[in-house]
């Protein structure tokens, strides 16, 4: 065995544990949060599409983040290879049952999302560069009086998104690539492209980046939808299964019997959250940057958020696998993630062009997750010190991290690797959400009320609040 299988056996083993811990959290407050907002979520889900939808020229005259930039920014961070390649794996693992129980986890988990990027509103504070900056570490420190608590938690989101997910995200990009397209040195060669582009984004700024998710993130992702709903067709006569198999495999009796419906119902948690990011903080750190005249609207626009990555992105990637046939014909193509897609769609008339076009995704959606995270990791760093030393520090780190990522052949070290850096930083973030909670629900009370009245675009004043202690950005 080598250091590497051991390395990955002893990860795998503290992520088990790590897991069993966050899940807890995950779901027991995320049904907490679902219960008192009333399934706002899925029952006023018409005005959090409108909110999310409009405004796409809001930031077109200004140097903040509008509210639809920072949509953007968020769709791009949760659009990537937990789309395609994690979709895959899920079916894979935990069998076609698991993307039953992501859609029921991205359904709980929006309300989860809605609760933290409200909280990152409320908390947020504006830097030198005249951006706002917000999330786990600036609410725990402002609103629970840590700073302590609040630089553990930059610190972890640092390292799992800036290090982990970043990591994730290059290598199966380049992996995926390399499947396509075959010559010497592909790994380095499409590891300096990451690289190189990723440097030049990262390096013109956080407004750089958002405008170049803004217009990139809506174009691609439609592009993903429109390719899959193709493959699908092309496989129509095996969609009625699809669901079949979805919904008898997340209840099969041999599971409950054998324990095996545990392994279909934490892998449908676990890439759930990886494809979604709600509950990580994540979602509440570019919550943070939209330049809003309430918490509240970002908050519900960054819930939908979830539902359109999951129900819908998600989805669409399920069934494309799925309508190939029967269970044991997909698991006999002895293929997962990235790899199980493109053999999939390339058994369709669109035959071997299907491995260039799908590597060709893997890479725009996993480029666009990395800045994403640098926007994470950049707003942390923020937070621990505003100098721009540390953030150049940042941003280097995250470029290498990127580069060397896409060099690494196997991805299965990096997925639990960062797996089990997502269940502690979820763990964290959700009872700090727990703990300011009231915060939100005063907040939502407040947006509510003010629409009530026939207000159109409530606006928020920190008086609102029964304890304003710590916020420093609604006077």
């Amino acid at each position: 065995m080598s250091a590497i299988d051991v390395m990955n056996d002893a990860i795998t083993l503290v992520n088990h544990y790590f897991w069993a811990i966050a899940f807890a959290f995950i779901i027991g407050l995320g049904i907490v949060f679902t219960v008192k907002l009333k399934g706002m979520q899925i029952l006023r889900i018409k005005q959090t599409s409108s909110l999310a939808l409009s405004g796409i020229q809001e930031g077109a005259t200004t140097k903040k983040i509008s509210s639809f930039e920072a949509f953007c920014i968020g769709m791009g961070a949760r659009i990537g290879v937990g789309n395609i390649a994690g979709v895959a794996t899920a079916i894979m693992t935990g069998g076609p049952g698991a993307v039953f129980w992501m859609w029921i986890f991205a359904i709980i988990g929006s309300a989860s999302a809605f609760m933290e990027s409200t909280l990152a509103q409320i908390y947020k504070e504006k830097k030198s560069d005249g951006q706002y900056y917000g999330g786990p570490a600036y609410y725990a420190q402002k609103g629970l009086g840590s700073r302590t608590l609040g630089v553990v938690a930059a610190i972890l989101l640092v390292l799992t998104f800036g290090i982990g997910f970043v990591g994730v995200q290059s290598c199966n990009a380049s992996s995926a690539l390399c499947g396509a397209f075959e010559f010497d040195n592909n790994h380095l060669i499409f590891a300096a492209i990451i690289a190189i582009i990723a440097a030049i984004l990262i390096l013109k700024g956080l407004k750089m980046v958002a405008k170049f998710s803004s217009k990139v993130v809506p174009i691609m992702a439609i592009a993903w939808i429109v390719f899959a709903l193709i493959a699908i067709v092309l496989n129509i006569g095996g969609v009625i299964n699809a669901f079949v198999m979805i919904f008898e495999y997340a209840f099969d009796i041999q599971s409950f019997v054998g324990g095996g419906l545990g392994i279909i119902i934490v892998t449908g948690l676990k890439r759930g959250i990886f494809s979604n990011e709600a509950g990580l903080g994540s979602v509440a750190n570019i919550a943070a940057t939209a330049d809003v005249p309430h918490p509240v609207k970002q908050g519900k626009i960054q819930s939908f958020g979830v539902l359109v990555d999951t129900l819908i992105v998600c989805t669409i990637t399920a069934l494309v696998v799925l309508s190939y046939g029967s269970y044991a014909d997909i698991t006999a193509l002895g293929k997962e993630g990235a790899p199980l897609v493109q053999s999939v769609v390339a058994s369709t008339a669109i035959g071997d062009a299907a491995k260039y076009i799908i590597a060709i995704f893997m890479f725009v959606f996993a480029f666009t997750s990395l800045i994403g995270y640098y926007t994470m990791s950049e707003a942390n760093a923020r937070f621990v010190k505003d100098d721009k030393k540390i953030i150049f520090v940042i941003q280097i780190v995250v470029i290498l991290t990127a580069f060397l990522a896409a060099c690494v052949e196997d991805v299965n070290l990096m997925d639990n690797f960062s797996d089990t850096l997502m269940a502690l930083m979820a763990s964290v973030n959700m009872i700090l959400c727990a703990l300011l909670s009231r915060k939100a629900f005063e907040a939502y009370a407040d947006y509510r009320a003010q629409k009530k009245k026939g207000i159109e675009e409530p606006v928020f004043h920190r008086d609102t609040l029964s304890d304003s202690t710590g916020v420093t950005e609604w006077e």
